[in-house]
């Protein structure tokens, strides 16, 4: 049997013998007991491993976004959070717990939405009440499934890529500063690339991936709602994007980041906030957090609710 997976605790677990492949050419192989997953990313990525766990992240700032008991008809449940400059605020849950429809919510796409979402600029609260006026005033949505929600498949990275700075005064033929922006995005973000002109659905998963960040990028927001942004890429595409996440905390962005890789959301995030049955059950600072206490507060609501349709039917 071969298996090929980007999930690497995977593959150690249940591979014999491991080969990593990079540019076409066989440049580790050992019996799967000899290695760990730093060593495999190692070889996939040419350098030197730097576990990103030691990654301490900056003090974070005041608060960028405000969520007032919003809620949906996607996410029945009224919810209450707050994002700051320079932090990566985190949510985990189990399938179907709710976090994408969180994400939707916040940004204006689920329908009947009540509540109140507020972006603070310049001292103001400003009020966001449709996806029109969340992208005006520099929030980011990159959604979980990229194939029909992300990208536009029929259209050019070019196109993919600049889409969002359309109301800037974009034009679809690119003018000089336009196409210096557009490869400065590209080169940024080592978009691997025939011309600017390329279908982005001739581009692999993680191309894919980094164009939708360029997109976001290219309108300096403020504001990202991440949605599983490292799901079905490539080992150095995953550490590019995790690159492109602190520089964005960095320069005092706020962050919301929905994965199912507890240990993407352990790495990188300030707090995290776990959903468990479309309601908040647990939030977490750096340090307070384990896997098991993530995955049991994931699961609360789900067991209690079991255990009430169990007393019911007796």
């Amino acid at each position: 049997m071969i298996y090929v997976s980007h999930r690497l605790e995977d593959v150690l677990e249940v591979c014999d013998t491991v080969s990593v492949l990079k540019d076409g050419e066989v440049v580790l192989r050992n019996s799967s007991d000899q290695l760990t997953s730093n060593a495999l990313i190692q070889a996939m990525s040419g350098g030197a491993f730097v576990d990103p766990a030691n990654d301490v992240p900056r003090e974070v700032g005041a608060i960028r976004l405000k969520v007032d008991r919003v809620s949906s008809l996607e996410f029945p449940q009224p919810i209450s959070l707050d994002c700051h400059r320079s932090e990566i605020l985190g949510v985990a849950g189990l399938a179907g717990s709710g976090r994408s429809e969180l994400l939707h919510t916040i940004f204006g796409l689920a329908k009947n939405r009540i509540g109140r979402v507020l972006l603070m600029k310049n001292g103001a609260q400003v009020p966001m009440t449709s996806p029109e006026m969340s992208v005006k005033y520099g929030m980011a949505l990159i959604p979980e499934d990229r194939k029909t929600q992300g990208i536009f498949k029929d259209k050019t990275i070019t196109f993919n890529a600049m889409i969002a700075g359309l109301g800037k005064g974009l034009a679809m033929v690119l003018p000089r500063r336009e196409k210096r922006l557009f490869e400065g995005l590209m080169n940024r973000l080592n978009v691997k690339r025939n011309g600017p002109w390329q279908k982005i659905d001739k581009l692999s998963g993680g191309n894919q991936q980094k164009i939708l960040i360029a997109r976001w990028l290219n309108t300096q927001a403020d504001v990202w709602l991440l949605d599983e942004p490292t799901r079905g890429v490539d080992v150095n595409s995953k550490m590019a994007i995790h690159d492109q996440l602190r520089l964005q905390r960095d320069r005092g962005a706020a962050i919301i980041l929905v994965s199912s890789e507890l240990e993407d959301l352990m790495v990188l995030c300030d707090r995290i906030l776990v959903l468990s049955e479309n309601t908040l059950a647990a939030t977490f600072k750096r340090g307070e957090w384990t896997k098991e206490r993530l995955l049991a507060a994931a699961f609360s609501r789900h067991n209690n609710q079991k255990n009430v349709d169990t007393s019911i039917s007796e």
